[in-house]
């Protein structure tokens, strides 16, 4: 079970919040905030904690006070994307260099006057060395 993170938010954020509060059902606009003059005042709220979400990296529907002051809160934390290793990537690259050289050959190409394979190319051959090196 995840537990839930602190975070904390600027006093201008709490500001927002505040004043969609006070406004009620009225038309709010924050700038970058992108809040609908449509929205209940519920939606609202919970549109802005999304917006909160996404800057902070937490689930918004998540989100309750903290006993550590008004700016603070605590929420759970979005699902971490897992890190890929340096070793990974060079696998994947490795991989992917190798079904190239692969294509290459498969696909036989030759030049426009026919006379030149691209296995016989210098190029090429230094790919494949590099596709077949571990």
């Amino acid at each position: 079970m995840e537990m839930k993170q602190e975070f904390k938010m600027t006093q201008e954020e709490m500001d927002n919040i505040i004043a969609l509060n006070k406004e009620g059902g009225a038309p709010v606009v924050f700038l970058g905030g992108g809040i609908s003059l449509g929205m209940s005042l519920q939606e609202k709220i919970n549109h802005y904690w999304g917006i909160l979400g996404n800057k902070y990296g937490f689930q918004p529907l998540t989100a309750e006070g903290s006993p550590k002051g008004k700016l603070y809160f605590r929420a759970l934390p979005l699902p971490k994307v897992m890190e890929r290793t340096l070793q990974k990537i060079e696998d994947e690259n490795y991989s992917t260099l190798q079904k190239i050289v692969e294509q290459l050959e498969l696909c036989n190409f030759q030049t426009e006057d026919g006379q030149h394979n691209i296995k016989y190319n210098s190029a090429f051959i230094a790919l494949k060395r590099l596709a077949t090196q571990q």
